[in-house]
């Protein structure tokens, strides 16, 4: 314990401490070294003399990554899917116990980037596309994890959305340096409000500043919203930690707010040093980057070595059971045409199950998202509990990828640089390309014969970067693995029996390189057992990679032709959509069933047998937009990497958010835009009715109390969502934005009373030019629904002049801060959600 034979004397506050470090042992506390737990991240180390200890840093998407296995949970967009802030506080106090039972003090999590394109490698670990809902969750999983004695970072500060770009902006652990180029006001109102939740509402200890650029500046060194807005505004006095090998400078960093580096010592450790013996920045920087590692390591009770919160605990089967119940809850059933769901044992003898993998879900992207699962429940499994020998399962995988042989071979030519000027290396040819070797550019050619009609799934393998031509043409680039291997981009491609096609392989960056191909008869059998079961279910599957951005908007591989095929064979279809984001679905008239699963977590299988068979009622809401085109995401052009479109994936680097508030449902409302699936949406096997809306008024806000009847056969919960419309607004608004959520447990026949809160902060725009929050007076909508599309009870009311005021900043607030702070600046109250 600090105070116990130490040099401080028995003061154990953390500027106590810092008073007694030596500018060596300050700087040691600014950057990752080695030490700490198997398999996690990085680590801070401690100050032995002043027995100020370490501190282990884990990744933690969906549950600790360390060598030690730990409970997955289902993905954080999963999480928001259930619309039930409070499971989310449950979950955030679990991974915490997790945390500690595994010796790790800082959890990397919560990630709170907006959901702006659904071919965001990382979306899966975003809470979606809306500010309130995202603020919810943010709120609920950070507090439940400091709570516990925890530190949670919040990431990725700020505007993360998207970890592929143009232009030469990578390096070894990032692919998203680029620079993003965004207003004012987009800022506060779209990608801001979770992390102000999570600092105001969730006491955060630690936040993480994102790759990219804002407006020019890097993230890592970005005063203005690392000094300016998170510390000043909102009174943060954590630290904060780069990501890896997100730090750009040394004083610039500094002086900009952050406090740590991770995972080495480039810039802040003797550089660091230097800098101040030099006078470039004064030393009490550096105190003040120490004693906030310090003051998030006192706030969990770790310098007095006496933890917060509840006994560690690993792998409980409470833990298990909340896992599943979050799959349950988290999963959305997009459709159910003529009741196909639930399924009834005692007309279904037999299911066939296919796709890629049948047997087994997928879980995450690779790199730190990939939490080492304790156990998993498949999806056989997970039927077999629920119904036992009732139901027979036919697993028939569709995965039977081969390399693709030339004719006559493949010729091949390979040279030394990165392009193909000069003279070749090495000439010769082999059979298929099936690259183990050294060179700096490669290419095959040759010619194949199809050996039969239909969709072919070619699927590009590659550590460097990769094209694939035929006949000339482009059909897919691959912009190669990272840190965490080789990556394979899978594709579709119509080819005819008996024709000839010219085949051309172009790499860059050395070995591996393979063209392999899963030919339209690998789904024969799938199609064929689907035809002879009582029902049929799809487990569709995304292949997205760690850092690597999705190439195409639909599924991979010739998983639409193994659709379409099923439907046709089996009228009870069901599609099991294992993917981290919304993808195209040209088969979605003809397929009965939909449900959304996302990254289930490890008692997915569990999960899904109940909800297939009844045992359990779909309550998920989506909360993301599912378009029918990639087009329809934003105002401004869109295309996949290595393409040019400014507004994704940018030009040159730079991607315009010229959309400015109006991202996700917001976009798709004011352009007129129909989804496929609107936010929100998620059907149901309970029959909810609403009606007697009514509105109460106070000084503060209003209260809407409905009530919310069940008129099914099945009990069920239903996630209340309540809209709010500005009707003269003198900016331009988006035409209904959430406000309140509530979600109800009603019962098969019985009805529930329902109230929701709106503040005025819900009734909020941003003036970036004054740099201020404003209601203004007038008449406002609110609207009550099971989506932002089906929207079931309408009601308005007028705001007076006195609550339109300026929301002004005020004295007092969160009281954690102000005890907290050095600078003796009053903090402003929390703000829920803006």
């Amino acid at each position: 314990m600090i105070g116990t034979g130490s040099a401080v004397s028995g003061e154990d506050d953390p500027a106590s401490i810092v008073e007694e470090m030596t500018l060596e042992e300050k700087v040691s506390r600014t950057h990752g070294a080695d030490g700490g737990p198997e398999g996690i991240a990085g680590y801070l180390q401690g100050i032995e003399r002043l027995d100020v200890p370490g501190m282990g840093m884990a990744d933690s998407p969906a549950g600790v990554v360390a060598a030690d296995p730990a409970t997955d949970f289902p993905h954080p967009i999963a999480a928001a899917a259930t619309f039930d802030p409070t499971l989310i506080e449950s979950e955030g106090r679990a991974i915490a116990r997790e945390a500690k039972a595994l010796d790790v003090s800082v959890l990397l999590g919560p990630s709170m980037d907006t959901f702006r394109v659904p071919l965001h490698s990382r979306a899966g670990e975003t809470y979606g596309e809306d500010p309130y809902l995202a603020s919810r969750m943010a709120a609920a999983y950070t507090g439940a994890v400091q709570s516990e004695g925890v530190v949670a970072t919040l990431k990725h500060f700020v505007a993360y959305n998207q970890t592929r770009a143009t232009g030469d902006v990578y390096d070894y652990f990032s692919t998203s340096e680029h620079d993003v180029r965004v207003g004012e006001r987009a800022l506060r109102e779209i990608y801001l409000p979770p992390f102000e939740a999570g600092v105001r509402e969730g006491d955060a200890g630690a936040v993480m500043p994102a790759y990219n650029r804002i407006n020019g500046t890097f993230s890592s060194e970005h005063r203005e919203l690392l000094t300016g807005v998170l510390r000043a505004e909102w009174g943060f006095d954590g630290f904060v930690v780069s990501d890896w090998g997100g730090t750009h400078s040394t004083v610039d960093a500094a002086e900009a707010g952050l406090d740590v580096e991770m995972p080495s010592a480039e810039y802040f450790g003797e550089t660091l040093a230097e800098a101040v013996a030099a006078g470039d920045i004064d030393e009490s920087v550096v105190d003040e980057m120490a004693r906030r590692t310090l003051t998030s390591q006192a706030e969990i009770g770790a310098l007095e070595d006496d933890r917060i919160g509840s006994e560690p605990a690993r792998g409980t089967d409470e833990h298990f059971e909340l896992a599943e119940r979050m799959a349950e809850e988290g999963t959305v059933l997009l459709k159910n045409e003529s009741d196909v769901l639930p399924l009834d044992e005692r007309e279904v003898d037999e299911i066939a199950l296919v796709g890629p993998s049948p047997e087994e879900f997928k879980y995450n992207v690779g790199g730190s998202d990939a939490v080492p699962a304790i156990r998993r429940r498949g999806p056989v499994d997970g039927i077999k509990a629920v119904v036992g020998k009732e139901v027979d399962v036919t697993a028939v995988g569709t995965d039977r990828r081969e390399l693709v042989e030339a004719d006559d071979g493949f010729a091949y030519e390979y040279y030394d640089g990165d392009d193909v000027d000069g003279e070749p290396t090495e000439t010769g040819s082999v059979s298929a390309v099936d690259f183990d070797g050294d060179a700096g550019t490669a290419v095959w050619e040759g010619t194949v014969t199809a050996p039969e009609s239909g969709s072919f799934g070619f699927a590009l393998t590659s550590q460097g970067e990769s094209t694939l031509f035929l006949d000339g043409d482009v059909v897919t680039e691959n912009l190669g693995g990272g840190f965490a291997g080789p990556n394979t981009v899978r594709i579709a491609v119509d080819l005819e029996e008996g024709v000839e096609y010219d085949v051309r392989v172009e790499a860059v960056g050395g070995s591996p390189v393979r063209l392999e191909w899963n030919p339209p008869s690998a789904l024969d059998d799938a199609v064929a057992a689907a035809g002879d079961a009582d029902a049929a279910v799809v487990l569709a599957q995304s292949n997205t990679d760690y850092g690597d951005d999705r190439v195409q908007f639909g599924l991979p591989s010739n998983q639409n032709a193994l659709v379409e095929r099923v439907a046709d064979a089996n009228e009870e279809t069901v599609v099991l959509l294992n993917t981290e984001s919304p993808v195209a679905m040209p088969w979605v008239d003809s397929v009965p069933s939909i449900l959304q699963l996302w990254f289930p977590g490890q008692e997915a299988g569990t999960a899904v047998g109940k909800l297939l068979f009844g045992r359990t009622t779909p309550s998920g809401k989506s909360p993301v937009t599912f378009a029918r085109n990639l087009e329809d995401y934003l105002p401004g052009e869109i295309d996949v990497v290595p393409n040019d479109a400014r507004a994704y994936p940018g030009i040159d680097g730079t991607v315009y958010y010229d959309e400015g508030v109006f991202v996700g449902y917001r976009h798709f409302d004011e352009r007129d835009v129909e989804p496929l699936f609107p936010f929100g949406h998620g059907e149901s096997y309970a029959e909810f009715a609403y009606s007697d809306l009514e509105l109460a008024a106070d000084d503060d806000g209003l209260d809407v109390s409905l009530t919310v009847a069940n008129d099914g056969d099945y009990g069920g919960r239903e996630a209340v969502q309540l809209y709010v419309s500005d009707v003269d607004a003198s900016v331009d608004r988006p035409q209904r934005e959430l406000a309140a959520i509530e979600k109800v447990a009603v019962d098969a026949g019985e009805s529930e009373r329902v109230t929701l809160r709106v503040n005025r902060d819900n009734l909020a725009f941003y003036d970036a030019d004054d740099g201020e929050w404003v209601v203004e007076p007038g008449a406002f909508e609110v609207a009550v629904g099971r989506s932002s599309r089906d929207l079931r009870l309408e009601g308005s009311f007028e705001v007076d002049e006195e609550l339109a005021t300026v929301l002004e900043e005020e004295k007092g607030g969160n009281e954690r801060r102000k005890r907290r702070g050095s600078d003796g600046r009053h903090r402003r109250p929390k703000r829920h959600g803006r």
